[in-house]
């Protein structure tokens, strides 16, 4: 909504690929001017007015010393007059993000979760247990995208990712690898329960090395992202239900401590003993009853986007089938 009426983007070290573009769904202007250091991602996706490839870092400095001498080169009425323009711009933009974050926030918090975890709930006060130089390490998964809408980042880099969010058991070591890059910060882990499997005994190095890590396992019995996926243009699901297991007997096996969240009135006392235990260098896992009943939007967008590529027939024979499903299951 806030970058309706832009008309040139410059993107840099990115693919443009399927899930950070929603499906494809992202529209970009004409004007897309791309950097990166591949020379194969360009216009693979989406065409690009301008490629150049290189180190963005080398790129971009030059782009600013060029912009400079083109703003020195203005008339001081010009300067001023183009500066005041982008400062109205930039607060207009900021203001419009605020609101619409401010207004998804609280649908999230009207959201009944009955008795189970409100996912908005959990970060607004992880966000107000973490500084802002913190770091936040998430895994692939339905997890990736609530945490990327709902929690807050105030530092730059301080959001780790897989690369497109596609690579599912990175949570754990790379929250290792964060933590003993930066042994003076808070470092916490958000996977979903089905990730957690893959490399979750990676978290004896953790406990061997005194890191005291954070790990939140959004445990719902599935794989929610493909769950989810499956369940709203089809109205069933196929091969998404994990094996039971007891997170608690990682942490056992793992040396570390284990706190379960069951419901939202759990959620700040049990932050607190597990920040305490971080700072002992004692690594936390906790298990969190999580309810996923509500989706992102991206779940709603790549659903969106899809529909909108069939033509009429396909698509009134697609919804069809999902009500008939709906209704008679």
């Amino acid at each position: 909504q806030a970058f309706k009426q832009v008309d040139c983007v410059l993107a840099c070290g990115t693919r443009f690929s399927e899930i950070p573009t929603g499906s494809f769904g992202m529209e970009v202007p004409e004007k897309l001017i791309h950097i990166d250091i591949n020379s194969d991602v360009f216009s693979a996706n989406y065409p690009a007015q301008t490629a150049i490839q290189g180190d963005a870092k080398d790129i971009l400095l030059l782009i600013i010393e060029a912009l400079k001498e083109r703003i020195e080169a203005e008339t001081a009425t010009i300067k001023e007059r183009t500066k005041e323009e982008r400062e109205k711009q930039r607060n207009s933009v900021a203001a419009k993000i605020a609101a619409e974050k401010e207004k998804y926030l609280q649908e999230w918090f009207a959201h009944n979760t009955k008795d189970k975890v409100n996912p908005a709930r959990f970060f607004k006060q992880l966000r107000e247990e973490m500084e802002d130089d913190d770091f936040l390490v998430v895994d692939d998964g339905n997890h990736t995208f609530l945490a990327a809408e709902l929690m807050p980042v105030h530092s730059s880099k301080h959001f780790i990712s897989p690369t497109d969010f596609n690579c599912m058991g990175y949570c754990v070591p790379a929250a290792i690898g964060t933590k003993l890059a930066n042994p003076d910060k808070q470092v916490v882990g958000i996977v979903g329960d089905g990730a957690f499997l893959m490399t979750c005994m990676e978290l004896v190095t953790a406990t061997n090395n005194e890191l005291g890590l954070i790990i939140s396992v959004f445990n719902d019995g599935e794989l929610a992202q493909i769950a989810q996926a499956q369940s709203v243009p089809y109205n069933r699901k196929t091969c998404t239900k994990l094996g039971r297991y007891k997170v608690e007997g990682v942490a056992m096996a793992t040396g570390c401590e284990y706190i379960r969240i069951n419901t939202n009135e759990e959620i700040y006392d049990s932050l607190q003993v597990a920040f305490k235990f971080s700072q002992q260098g004692i690594s936390v896992i906790l298990d969190i009853n999580i309810d996923y009943s509500k989706k992102t939007r991206f779940t709603q967008g790549i659903v969106k986007t899809n529909l909108q590529r069939f033509e009429l027939s396909e698509k009134v024979r697609f919804i069809s089938r999902a009500i008939k499903r709906k209704v008679m299951g």
